[in-house]
């Protein structure tokens, strides 16, 4: 990112106080080369440690970087009907996959969930999953005879055990549930399917895995070089294809017969720097988010950037410029003072306005009650506040993407993103993309949306599993 002082934007505001006071204020939010620097080898202390055979190291970091337990990907001979179920929030979805010489054809239907299940026992969502899988195969034609095999991306942090077995480790997002932790995802909803009296086919639930194994999955299906799976919406994550030689825990933790040399980790790396290592590039405003948020010291590199985080980022901001007299003659607006009122959404909007229209920007700006004190030059600050900040959180990102090529080591990976922040920022990839070219010169990398992906992926890893069975 360059520097404020050669910033065209903020060279424009006539009074040099004024503009100092700005600079002083934005200057902390700069992610310079150090900084990446400084990241890319914090964040492989962290993988050391995650990887580490010796326990009492491994719990030195909050990296889970998990063993999906996934050994293999797609070779385009993949046959059969598979089912993935997808639950990642407030709402999931169902999958159907037929596959036939490798070729795909997919039926996905949505769901929700409604609001008193959120904060009730776990049995809840689970019973409500069961009877819309049973709807759903009730509508959709299956030999009743022929038992499918159902794959179950299951987007929580949870300890991976088996392809099959893991354990949940916290509720995230807008879910509360009473109970969960410590539970079995896929015994859940085994058990709720069987307490809403079956299936009208006989299904196999034969993994769990999360949104962006799914995603990474899915990908792969799409481009035959897809290695990383990254979650860029409401919440962040990221799953990538590693040598088990990198994992130095593998014989004492992982040890298995498989033939590959291959297996896709799920990094779980939201947690990283709740341990303090990340806090060279925290900032008052950081500090401020998290200590109003719904997990007060838990998920600190996902707070930094991801959608549910990034609007009020650039709110707090917003507010101190108020506050110091330097943005709409410090005039403040209830609205934009109410915390988290200031959503993802309006950044994005505001960021699609291109050049001298400020159109979106203006909408904005006349929903927070700000318009007819707005003068030109505060348009100009608020549209840039927007700017360094979505910049800030797409350069912090990229350069865990640019660790990630670093493993895999190939010379040509796609990065499959799915999410709502990287679907609908103007300027995200493109921020990614300067990054990554710069830090990972030697992987010709492509990233590209793969929408809804982690659904077909839980079908496909179960197409992956039918296939090792057949071969065993």
């Amino acid at each position: 990112m360059e520097a404020l002082s050669k910033n065209e934007k903020l060279a424009l505001i006539s009074d040099d106080h004024k503009r100092k006071k700005v600079e002083e204020i934005l200057s902390c939010l700069l992610i310079d080369d150090v900084k990446i620097q400084t990241f890319i080898a914090t964040f492989e202390d962290q993988i050391r440690l995650a990887n580490s055979p010796d326990e009492n190291l491994r719990k030195r970091t909050n990296l889970f970087w998990e063993n999906t337990y996934v050994r293999r990907l797609l070779d385009g001979n993949e046959n059969g009907v598979f089912l993935g179920m997808d639950l990642g929030g407030t709402n999931f979805r169902i999958v159907l996959v037929r596959f036939k010489d490798g070729c795909a054809e997919t039926t996905t239907k949505y769901y929700n969930l409604e609001k008193e299940l959120l904060s009730g026992p776990s049995s809840g969502i689970f019973e409500h999953i069961a009877v819309s899988l049973q709807s759903f195969l009730q509508e959709e034609t299956l030999p009743k005879n022929e038992k499918v095999l159902l794959g179950f991306t299951f987007s929580f942090p949870s300890v991976q055990k088996s392809l099959k077995e893991s354990t949940i480790q916290t509720w995230t997002k807008s879910i509360k549930c009473t109970d969960g932790p410590g539970l079995d995802s896929v015994k859940l909803l085994e058990e709720a399917i069987e307490k809403k009296g079956g299936l009208p086919v006989p299904v196999d639930v034969v993994a769990r895995i999360s949104d962006t194994t799914g995603t990474l999955l899915a990908g792969n299906y799409l481009d035959k070089n897809c290695r990383i799976g990254l979650i860029l919406g409401t919440g962040s994550n990221a799953a990538f294809v590693e040598h088990v030689s990198n994992i130095e825990k593998w014989d004492s933790c992982y040890k298995d017969n498989e033939d590959s040399s291959l297996v896709v980790i799920n990094c779980e790396f939201g947690a990283l720097g709740d341990n303090g290592c990340m806090d060279f590039i925290k900032t008052e405003f950081d500090r401020e988010l998290d200590q109003h948020s719904n997990h007060v010291g838990s998920y600190t590199f996902e707070k930094l950037y991801a959608g549910h985080y990034l609007g009020e980022l650039v709110r707090l901001v917003l507010v101190k410029m108020i506050r110091e007299g330097v943005l709409f003659n410090g005039k403040e607006s209830d609205k934009l003072f109410e915390r988290w009122k200031f959503t993802t959404t309006h950044v994005t909007a505001i960021e699609s306005d291109k050049g001298t229209d400020s159109t979106k920007t203006m909408q904005v700006l006349e929903e927070f009650d700000l318009l007819s004190v707005a003068t030109e030059e505060d348009v100009m600050l608020f549209r840039e506040v927007c700017a360094i900040m979505s910049q800030r959180g797409a350069f912090i990102v990229a350069s865990a993407m640019v660790v990630l090529l670093h493993h895999i080591n190939l010379p040509e990976v796609t990065i499959a993103v799915d999410g709502s922040l990287y679907e609908n920022h103007p300027k995200y990839h493109s921020h990614m993309m300067e990054v990554i070219s710069k830090w990972a010169p030697k992987t010709m990398t492509k990233m590209m949306l793969v929408k809804d992906g982690s659904g077909q992926g839980g079908a496909i890893v179960a197409s992956l599993e039918s296939k090792k069975r057949s071969s065993c």
